[in-house]
């Protein structure tokens, strides 16, 4: 979250500082601890295992960084690998630390496949495996869509610094991954939340209308990821929203599942947290606000323009009863981490659970202020809102805008100067048809986009020559 925001806002010296300590904090064997502690006095702070997501998230930042500045220089930065006693800690450029990185994420799949192996778990932290053997046998097909979407990210930073040979790799290595998400994780044309390889011949398919063992059927998180990395075919993802506004949408946004998963007095089945947790709240209720925004960020890539302005209203706690009616007073006062259901208990919670969408019962605030998610919810606004992204040699032009806000003027810093940036909507709300700066048009190069149409590159070159730096104006047609 703090790093989506820093580029959002064109703030990259505090990213790279932070990709230093971040990589400074890398493991020998290439993973990351769950979490660590940034101060030197608690240097030794930090478990000694991680869910198997974890090792994708240093990459993706890193190649988002990348994309942005050009700073080639940084892959050349020499850093040790951590160790708790600090004399002779093995060190190694940036790019090797990758390099490691990387080698573990192919080793770590499940047997026959490239899809990864679920390790202690996934971003979900309700959902850590409790038998041993699902760490090898067991595949989250959101963790799935985040390795894909490493890869093509990196490889995309690679090829624009002029790293050619590794970027094509790992464009082959994610055309393989994709090809599997397809074939293997898709099951009667909808995503499974988790496989479990169990047997040689098929996996079980888990948070999925052919489970029959957790009583869930449906699970966000793979379907907006598939979304938001282009992993469906505009069918697919057409199929997924309409699932989603089917079986997992409530009236305070997107759910983690279409229904909690059963307490059983804390005794454990399959999955730690969500069968012993007693208080429902955050993941276990269900309705976690970071997923909402992921959520939020699947319908601006799709191009739905009014149900994604609605879905940033959601997360905003300004007004939050105008568009959420049993939202508590408690809901209203800043950002919350989660929409947590005033159960008195699990159990009822369970048994209830319909009365929630059908707005019975009150809504409270999970944790108060929460910086990852908000950093996350201002790089929407700017980015695919707004839809003004600067990279090192081009503007990234791409909102998706309300048709009811015909007309909206923004006042922004971009590149360090002032300019007024005003949208006119069109009838659907997405898709750059025409941009002028000062009254003068501006040439530019269409992206890709498999749902939509696409997001618009205008070249460094094109866009300094018009700048005034007095009353600039910068004027956004779409489609």
């Amino acid at each position: 979250g703090p790093l989506e925001m820093l580029l959002a806002l064109d703030k990259v010296a505090p990213v790279r500082q932070l990709l230093l300590q971040v990589f400074a904090a890398q493991n020998t064997d290439g993973d990351w601890p769950q979490w660590f502690m940034f101060f030197e006095r608690e240097r030794n702070i930090r478990p000694g295992d991680s869910h198997g997501d974890i090792v994708y998230w240093p990459l993706l930042a890193l190649a988002q960084y990348l994309s942005a500045t050009g700073d080639a220089g940084l892959l050349d930065e020499t850093l040790p690998y951590f160790q708790f006693d600090e004399n002779g800690a093995e060190a190694a450029t940036i790019r090797q630390h990758v390099d490691r990185a990387l080698e573990l994420i192919r080793h770590r799949v499940i047997a026959g496949t490239r899809l990864a192996a679920y390790g202690h778990g996934d971003w979900n932290d309700s959902l850590q495996p409790a038998k041993p053997d699902m760490r090898e046998r067991l595949c989250s097909s959101w963790t799935v869509t985040l390795n894909y979407q490493t890869f093509i990210a990196l490889a995309a930073a690679f090829r624009s610094i002029g790293i050619e040979n590794e970027a094509v790799e790992l464009e082959a290595e994610a055309a393989v991954i994709l090809q599997q998400f397809q074939e293997i994780l898709i099951v009667d044309d909808v995503v499974a939340g988790l496989a479990y390889f169990q047997h040689a011949e098929k996996p079980d398919y888990l948070l999925h209308p052919r489970d029959g063992t957790t009583g869930l059927s449906y699970s966000l998180l793979p379907m907006i990821h598939a979304v938001i990395n282009d992993m469906f075919t505009p069918a697919q993802a057409e199929n997924h929203l309409q699932l989603i506004r089917e079986h997992l949408l409530g009236p305070d946004g997107a759910h983690l599942f279409d229904r909690p998963m059963a307490y059983h007095g804390g005794i454990q089945t399959n999955f730690q947290r969500a069968e012993t947790a007693s208080y429902f709240g955050r993941e276990i209720g269900i309705m976690y606000t970071h997923a909402h925004l992921r959520y939020s960020e699947a319908l601006a890539r799709f191009g739905d323009a009014e149900g994604f302005f609605h879905a940033l209203g959601q997360l905003n706690p300004i007004a939050i009863r105008e568009l959420v009616p049993t939202a508590a007073p408690r809901q209203a006062n800043c950002y919350y981490s989660s929409s947590d259901p005033a159960f008195a208990d699990r159990y009822a919670a369970f048994d209830d659970y319909a009365k929630v969408n059908a707005g019975e019962i009150a809504l409270e605030g999970g944790w108060r202020v929460y910086s990852s998610g908000s950093g996350i919810a201002v790089r929407l606004i700017m980015q695919s809102f707004l839809g003004l992204r600067m990279e090192k040699t081009a503007l990234v032009v791409d909102p998706v805008i309300a048709p009811s806000l015909d007309g909206l003027t923004a006042y922004l810093t971009i590149g360090d100067r002032p300019i007024e940036v005003v949208y006119h909507t069109g009838e659907t709300g997405r898709g750059p048809v025409s941009i002028e700066l000062n009254g003068k048009p501006i040439e530019f190069v269409r992206g890709e986009n498999p749902y939509r149409l696409a997001g618009v590159r205008i070249p460094k070159a094109s866009w300094d020559g018009l700048l005034t730096g007095n009353n600039d104006r910068l004027t956004i047609t779409l489609e």
